[in-house]
Formats: C-alpha cells, structure tokens, sequence
C-alpha cells in the first residue's frame, strides 16, 4: 500500500491540510506566510505534500478566512520565481495526474515569468483635453490623497504608476476590481495587482482578474481556487474563459461537492 492511500486511508488528509493552514494563519506579514507555507511543503515526504495540498484546496471557497489566507500563500509561492524547486513540482505533477487530480496539476503549471511588451512610459493626458502629464507627474499624483487627482489613474497603464497606486491607502476595493477588469491589460499588471498582500485577498479582485481574457492561465487557475462556488458556476459558463480555465472551475466545484457529500 502506498503511503499515499495509508494517508487516505487512516483519515490523516485532514490533519495533512490543517498543519499547513496552522502554520501561515498567525503570521500578518505576507512575505513571511509565504516563506514558511514554503518551507513545510519542501520538508515534507512527497505524498504528504500532495494530500496536503489537494484537500486544501477541496476546503476552498467556504469563506473559512484560515484556509483563505493559507491558499493566497500557496498561490504566491507557486507564481514565478516559484519558491518550490522544478523538481518539486514535477513530482506532484506527475502524482496529481497519476491519481486523476487535474484541479491540482492545473494549478501546478510553471507558467512563464511574463515581461511586459513595452514600458508606457511616454507623456500622457490622464483626462479627456486634460493636460500632458510626464510619467513623473503622474506618479506623484499616484501619491496623493485626493481621490479626484487619483481615480484618472487607475486606467493607466505603466506598472510603475499601477504599483504606486495599488498601495495609496485611498485606493478602495472597486478601484481595484476596475483595474484588474481593463482590456486590454498587461499580464505583468496583472500579477502585480494578483501579489499584493492587500489586494490579493478580495473574492471580487481575484474574481475580475480570473475573468480578464489578459490573465496568464496557470494564474487564472491558482486566483480560482478560492472563489465561490457561485463564481465558478459564472467562469464555466463563460465563453469567452480559455477552455481550460472552463474545465478547471468544472473539477473544483465537482470536488467541492463530492467533499460536501462525505
């Protein structure tokens, strides 16, 4: 019997699952869950890392905020540069593929560490017949507090001024949602608004990002996995979603279910 099914087997998944959450749910800093959640994934045996991992994900989307928090960590550490090793998650590639778990081999995808095409960073009118304004103006602008100087913005397309923004404590959730719905977008500004530590938590962020034709897949796949099942209803019914991005949100709410049904 393979250490794989004795952990099914002797009910430990459930315990797999809440020593990775135990270990992230205490630590505010975002940087540091992601380091730690890391460092246990690495020193466990492959199997426990695999069950771990699946049934954190099946226990996503409840609105449970310790599994929330755990599964925004997972998907940082898995988008490029990956803090698990090539070899890693090869390994539970081949594992979830070998055991049918496609909603976990979708979302260990490497995928590419994208670049931005061109850097925007020519003089621009940020209001219509509005002044030139140079990158740097725009930037300080991206500072301030007054909202009707800041919300022009959020339509603009360097990341330069798009990272500012995303952390001007006056920016509010549906400025965001707003800027993770522009098409055409910069799948580079999209990843920096996906590993903001403030930003990367609302279900109505992550939901926009997934649903922006402009999302790399692998991360479309990882930003699904904590979504309502209502939201995945919506993606799978999306023509307009990649096919495979359709069968990703297909498998979880199966999964979903079928735990539910346990």
């Amino acid at each position: 019997m393979t250490k794989w099914l004795q952990l099914w087997q002797t009910g430990d998944v459930h315990k797999e699952s809440q020593r990775l959450i135990h270990s992230v749910k205490s630590i505010r800093e975002a940087s540091m869950r992601e380091t730690v959640l890391a460092e246990r994934l690495r020193e466990h045996p492959l199997a426990n890392t695999f069950v771990a991992m699946e049934e954190l994900i099946h226990r996503g989307g409840q609105g449970n905020l310790d599994v929330s928090v755990a599964l925004s960590a997972l998907v940082s550490i898995l988008e490029p540069p990956s803090k698990l090793s090539y070899e890693t998650r090869a390994d539970l590639y081949a594992l979830a593929n070998e055991r049918g778990a496609m909603e976990l081999a979708y979302v260990l995808l490497e995928g590419v560490a994208t670049e931005s095409k061109e850097v925007e960073d020519k003089p621009r009118a940020i209001v219509p017949n509005g002044p030139v304004l140079s990158l740097g103006a725009r930037k300080s602008i991206a500072r301030t507090r007054d909202r009707s100087r800041l919300l022009p913005l959020i339509h603009d397309p360097n990341l330069q001024v798009i990272e500012i923004l995303l952390s001007n404590p006056n920016l509010i959730e549906s400025d965001v949602v707003v800027m993770a719905s522009k098409r055409p977008a910069d799948p580079v500004g999209l990843r920096l608004i996906s590993a903001h530590p403030k930003w990367s938590q609302p279900r109505s962020v992550r939901y926009a990002l997934v649903l922006n034709p402009g999302c790399p897949l692998p991360l479309a796949c990882r930003l699904s996995l904590d979504l309502r099942n209502s939201d995945l209803r919506e993606i799978r019914r999306n023509a307009s979603s990649p096919a495979l991005l359709r069968g990703h949100a297909e498998r979880l709410l199966k999964k979903r279910e079928a735990s539910a049904g346990a």
